[in-house]
């Protein structure tokens, strides 16, 4: 009888033991769909830094490269492109931006020499710091240069819980983008790191 009685606690102790581990890994996937709903629901938020830099805040996403693979066919696509396997991704990232600028510059005849002639084009230039112009006007043709420089910084944080003057834990991870062109507008950004 103790026998079967000590086989019966063996087999409880293994079952609860499951159920708890299960329970655990429950939890926790909840608490990252919690987390990517409130990601989902929560618009990235576009501002600029003291020194009138572009920036974009936006929460991460948490996805299981299953999901990945499902949402994120064009990111899939560029990680196989560059020879990285999906489920060795960590994080991956997109961001957009947009670069205008308006340029005002005079335009200035020059002579040119082209194939033992030589000939007349209006040329101008307009250039500063991130951006570089060089353009032709010959009859009714324009031809146009236009180098643009940027340099994009990413920053990904915790941010911790608080209540009060107190902080813990971590709410939620945050990427923050900034762009270093004052030209350049952050149109779009997005941070997913898989689990």
């Amino acid at each position: 009888m103790n026998r079967w009685l000590g086989i019966a606690i063996a087999v409880l102790l293994c079952v609860s033991s499951a159920l708890y581990l299960r329970n655990k890994a429950l939890q926790s996937d909840n608490n990252r769909l919690q987390g990517n709903q409130t990601a989902l629901m929560e618009k990235a938020t576009y501002y600029e830094t003291e020194a009138g830099k572009s920036a974009a805040s936006v929460q991460r996403l948490e996805l299981s490269c299953s999901e990945l693979k499902g949402k994120y066919k064009e990111m899939c696509q560029t990680a196989d492109e560059l020879g990285i396997q999906v489920k060795r991704l960590k994080a991956a990232s997109t961001t957009a931006t947009e670069t205008e600028v308006k340029v005002i510059t005079q335009v200035r005849d020059s002579i040119v020499y082209r194939n033992g002639t030589i000939d007349t084009v209006k040329s101008f230039s307009w250039h500063d710091a991130w951006v570089n112009i060089l353009g032709e006007l010959k009859g009714r043709d324009v031809s146009l240069n236009v180098v643009s420089q940027d340099t994009i910084v990413q920053i990904v944080h915790r941010v911790p819980k608080k209540f009060l003057f107190f902080r813990w834990g971590c709410k939620a991870i945050r990427q923050e983008i900034v762009s270093t062109n004052p030209h350049t507008r952050i149109t779009y950004t997005e941070y997913i790191e898989l689990k």
